[in-house]
């Protein structure tokens, strides 16, 4: 009895502490599969120790010449194609917490105050839902997510075109203007 309380206490500490990994079996049943800890993870081929990096200068990766922007000019004349849908906009919320929150806060709130990495920069992140950013076009958002300013990095090399603008009508939305 002693052994299955001390079982069972493991098993509950365990699952407190977010130790316990839920496991799939494979069709064959011979190996199990970890589950994916987010939904970014589904049906791709990412293995553990493996780490996204950005592309070589001058390259287009296996599959995404159609999504290949060549320039600043050329993202700035692209349209939103998913202007206002709600799930993008969902999706550009979550997409935004992890790339953009860290130096841009949470722009949901008010008054603006730029996030953790933010405040300690040697320029303070600009506050996306100010009038000058109302005015500007997808497009420009889009090149800007895409290769950057200043010292925002380019995050072109690790969203999709889909994420691209789903974080472009995150903002969007949190400015009033989709």
């Amino acid at each position: 009895m002693k052994v299955a309380h001390r079982i069972q206490s493991i098993a509950v500490a365990m699952v407190v502490a977010g130790v316990v990994t839920c496991w799939q079996y494979s069709s064959t049943m011979n190996e199990a599969v970890a589950l994916p800890f987010n939904d970014d993870m589904v049906n791709v081929q990412k293995r553990t120790g493996v780490m996204m990096r950005p592309k070589v200068p001058g390259t287009v990766a296996v599959g995404m010449s159609q999504y290949h922007v060549a320039s600043r000019e050329a993202a700035e004349a692209l349209s939103n194609p998913l202007k206002g849908d709600p799930m993008s906009i969902a999706s550009g919320k979550r997409l935004f917490a992890v790339n953009c929150l860290p130096c841009h806060g949470d722009i949901s709130k008010k008054p603006y105050e730029p996030g953790a990495v933010g405040k300690k920069s040697l320029q303070t992140p600009p506050d996306l839902t100010s009038d000058m950013y109302k005015t500007r076009t997808d497009g420009s958002i889009y090149a800007t997510i895409h290769f950057g300013i200043r010292l925002m990095p380019g995050h072109g090399w690790k969203l999709s075109p889909t994420e691209h603008w789903d974080l472009v009508n995150y903002v969007r939305s949190q400015q009033g203007v989709n």
